[in-house]
């Protein structure tokens, strides 16, 4: 009997979201489920980790049920969680390891994040189960990884911010592009030959028609904002 196809499950969605202090780092944090294996893609910062704990037990699943976390790039914002998968084979690009001095979104504490895990090499055509492949996407940074899944309804691409949005996908290019635009350009164009439907880092995850940004698949998910109490003045709770 065949194995049954892989699953794209969204735990979290991705929000491109900024504010007159900076964007909030909501990325796109997915769960890919097989017959043998359960793979994390990207896990999302600090401020979600509860949020994250909730979405993986609507699917009856906790921190120690995943084989395998699979982190697109090193930004904070994709990879703070990551504390929680020390258990689990967790995947980086090499390249991901070289932060850039005074950049913002790899401080010099990303190395206490990485320090308990047994960090691998992810590269482009690593196979970690039937129809999933690590997939090189270089542009957004260096080491930027994606994920393939060919699931039942075709390819599946999870793209971390090698293509952010839709929107950056229509544009071809990413909304940054360390390791420079040539590059950054071949990545998002592999996504839009390649991929039925994008996963992205920032966005909720669409399908491509005819080689453009289709219909979404999933509702928006409008974020409840918590505001102080004006009596108070206590901050909300993280959630």
């Amino acid at each position: 009997m065949t194995d049954p196809a892989p699953v794209v499950e969204p735990l979290l969605l991705g929000f491109g979201l900024s504010s007159d202090q900076g964007s909030i780092g909501f990325c796109g944090v997915y769960l890919v489920q097989t017959p043998r294996r359960r793979i994390l893609f990207d896990c999302g910062h600090a401020g979600r980790r509860r949020a994250l704990h909730r979405a993986l037990a609507r699917h009856g699943l906790g921190v120690r049920d995943i084989d395998t976390l699979v982190l697109s790039h090193a930004h904070y914002d994709h990879v703070q969680n990551a504390d929680l998968f020390g258990h689990a084979e967790v995947l980086l690009h090499p390249a991901e390891r070289e932060y850039p001095p005074g950049d913002p979104v790899t401080p010099p504490w990303t190395d206490a994040i990485f320090a308990g895990l047994t960090l691998h090499d992810g590269v482009d055509g690593l196979v970690l189960a039937d129809g999933v492949t690590v997939t090189g996407l270089p542009g957004h940074t260096a080491g930027s990884l994606g994920l393939s899944v060919e699931t039942a309804a075709g390819t599946a691409l999870l793209t971390g911010d090698a293509v952010p949005s839709a929107r950056a996908l229509r544009a071809g290019r990413p909304t940054t592009a360390a390791a420079g635009e040539t590059v950054a350009t071949a990545s998002i164009e592999l996504v839009r030959t390649r991929a039925d439907v994008v996963y992205p880092g920032h966005d909720r995850p669409f399908t491509i028609e005819a080689g453009h940004p289709g219909r979404y698949l999933f509702p928006r998910v409008d974020l409840e904002v918590l505001a102080p109490d004006p009596l108070t003045d206590d901050p909300p709770a993280p959630s």
